[in-house]
């Protein structure tokens, strides 16, 4: 295996450049992408925590489709002026990959919520809520701080992090966290690429999330994508909306056109009906545009679901029931994701089986086979450390397992529906292997060693599912077969830049809270991290055992999701799909399902009507309504944090 110094150093031969350009993972396309990385992560907490505008918890990051379409457009100037400095369409890839990662990282329920965790038990704790007493001793030196004197900066702000006394409080736990972050990443490295050719080349899964940035890069086409005035039309629409309500913020007596789901809305007052709660109603042109890129069946699956959940709550109440509270929803949810990863599992039987013997039993001769050994190799590896990393953090030996053999697995679920259905956002709420586990064991049994490190774990696991970043490193692979990127150096690049955007992440998000303050401006990532030892001081004070309910309901959803599946297989005009159940049994299609509910009917009608030479023909709208928010949305944002005024967020 080539070492990276190795693949570096053969970047720098002049006798190369041709194969450099063509593999699209040349040196400077990192190097571009490590230097975009920390104003990325500063733009991000800008725009999540001071501002309120939340591009990472949706599937496409509208932060870094603008990042890439400033990329090229600049690629355009170069190739008027200085035609060898272009960069190649899998170069601009490498760098959407690398910033992909990097913002997931950097996300909104991810390590935003990390940093809060190291300094909330210590600030937090107080007589009256008995934090110390609790579970102060469990926590580990080297994973949080526990000086006041470090975190009285950061939670009052009007101060700098670059101070001896500061740095050297936070040294410990940034080089502990990073390097988990890290070795996370290479373990969600190792299982894409077992699974890669299975799912890209075998079951040939859609991956609409890369549509946009694959189709907006091509430079060698006969009629340039961006010379398609449908797209431009698209444009217009849905960037002229943001522009009308930006500009409205501002000056009121320029008309406001509502898109947000909490202008709109369906209040039912009387039984049964009122058990529904609210519906929200949005009209946001990006999900529009998503919503038709997903297959229909799919998106489909996704509203007629959302509405499913709603009956379910109605007919609780028409029963009597107080079965249909939110967290028999999320338990069912557990079980549907368990189930959809098995039978993605048993689909690809025959290829891992195949490829377990090919690497295991006989000589690796092809370069495949050594990735795959390596894969494996690594899997075990990464998965070890993560392991006693949490054991040397409080859990036992056999929690620690279970804990992050559920987490990769729901990881790897994740990434599946990712790639099969594509939808606009998703997440997992009170479905991680923390819930799991304490469904099933009860806290008593557990003990506080292991809830105290559960805690520490809150960050990937409390809504972080929709911040993943293993679909993005999947995505990557499948834009490396498009785009003929050399894969190996892909993997060696999405490494670089797990290390580089976790570090980007904690320096942008402590010099802020340093210069505002985390407790009043950044109150939102606290309020997470408070949330996690809040629970943690509610499981030790009120122990519980083995809940039957939530493990009876848990199969429930298992078992409904291997029906629909099996009607999936017996049944050629079953349209629905579980992937629909998953996705949408939390609140963030709630607010996504009516605009997807409109593409799918567009798309339905155009296909049936005009054929699949009118749907692609479409396509380019839709992009541009995609294009147009993300465009117009991130420019206001730039504006607000230069100018340090509050602005219009097109987005939640």
């Amino acid at each position: 295996m080539l070492r990276p110094y190795t693949i570096l150093k053969s970047y720098m031969k002049n006798s190369s450049i041709t194969d450099k350009r063509l593999s699209g993972v040349t040196l400077r396309a990192m190097i571009v992408a490590m230097l975009i990385m920390p104003l990325n992560a500063y733009w991000i907490i800008q725009m999540e925590v001071v501002w309120w505008g939340f591009p990472t918890i949706i599937t496409l990051f509208y932060n870094v489709i603008f990042i890439l379409l400033i990329l090229y457009c600049i690629n355009l100037i170069l190739k008027k002026y200085i035609p060898k400095w272009t960069f190649s369409q899998g170069e601009l890839m490498t760098v959407y990959v690398m910033l992909s990662i990097a913002t997931a990282l950097s996300g909104y329920d991810m390590m935003q919520c990390l940093v809060s965790l190291i300094g909330t038990p210590t600030w937090y704790a107080t007589p009256e809520n008995e934090w110390n007493e609790l579970f102060g001793q469990h926590l580990p030196n080297w994973l949080v701080i526990k000086d006041k004197k470090v975190l009285e900066g950061y939670f009052n702000g009007e101060t700098s992090l670059y101070s001896v006394e500061y740095l050297k409080g936070w040294m410990m736990p940034i080089i502990s966290w990073v390097g988990f972050v890290v070795v996370l990443i290479f373990t969600m490295l190792c299982i894409s690429i077992i699974v890669r050719k299975q799912w890209i080349d075998n079951e040939k899964l859609a991956y609409p999330i890369i549509r946009l940035p694959y189709e907006t890069t091509k430079s060698d086409t006969v009629i340039s994508f961006f010379k398609r005035r449908s797209l431009w039309i698209g444009f217009a629409l849905a960037g002229g909306i943001d522009l009308l309500n930006g500009l409205n913020y501002f000056y009121p007596a320029i008309p406001f056109i509502p898109v947000k789901p909490y202008i709109h809305g369906i209040y039912f007052t009387q039984k049964p009906w009122s058990a529904m709660g609210y519906i929200p109603i949005s009209l946001y042109p990006f999900v529009i545009g998503l919503g038709f890129l997903m297959p229909l069946e799919l998106a489909i699956s996704t509203w007629f679901f959302y509405l499913f959940w709603k009956t379910q709550l109605v007919l609780g109440s028409v029963a009597g029931w107080q079965l249909a509270g939110y967290q028999y929803q999320t338990q069912q949810v557990g079980g549907t994701w368990i189930a959809l990863l098995l039978f993605s599992l048993w689909i690809g039987r025959t290829y891992f089986i195949n490829l377990i013997k090919r690497v295991f039993t006989k000589r690796a001769t092809q370069e495949d086979d050594r990735m795959y050994r390596m894969a494996f190799l690594g899997l075990f590896l990464g998965t070890l450390f993560l392991v006693l990393f949490a054991q040397k953090a409080g859990m036992s030996l056999l929690i620690a397992i279970s804990f992050f053999v559920i987490y990769l697995a729901l990881s790897t679920a994740i990434t599946r529906i990712r790639a099969e259905l594509g939808p606009p956002a998703h997440d997992m709420y009170g479905a991680g292997p923390d819930y799991i586990l304490t469904t099933m064991f009860g806290t008593r049994r557990l003990g506080p060693n292991n809830l105290t490190a559960f805690s520490l774990f809150y960050w990937i696991n409390r809504e972080a599912y929709r911040t993943q970043p293993m679909p993005h490193i999947l995505e990557g692979f499948k834009l490396a077969q498009l785009t003929g990127m050399n894969e190996r150096r892909l993997s060696y690049a999405m490494i670089l830049s797990a290390f580089v955007g976790g570090i980007s992440c904690f320096w942008a998000f402590l010099h802020i809270g340093y210069n505002l303050g985390a407790s009043t401006k950044l109150y939102g990532r606290t309020w997470f991290a408070r949330e996690a030892f809040s629970r943690l001081q509610q499981w030790l004070s009120y122990p519980t055992d083995t809940d039957i309910m939530g493990l009876s309901f848990m199969g429930i959803g298992f078992i409904f999701t291997l029906g629909l599946l099996i009607l999936r297989s017996r049944f050629l005009w079953w349209q629905l799909h579980p992937v629909g159940y998953a996705v949408s049994g939390w609140w963030i299609i709630s607010i996504l399902w009516f605009p997807i509910l409109i593409s799918s009917t567009i798309k339905y009608i155009i296909l049936k009507y005009g054929g699949i030479r009118k749907y692609r023909q479409a396509i380019p709208f839709f992009i541009g309504l995609i294009l147009g928010e993300y465009i117009i949305g991130s420019l206001w944002s730039l504006f607000g944090i230069i100018f340090s005024l509050p602005i219009y967020v097109f987005w939640y």
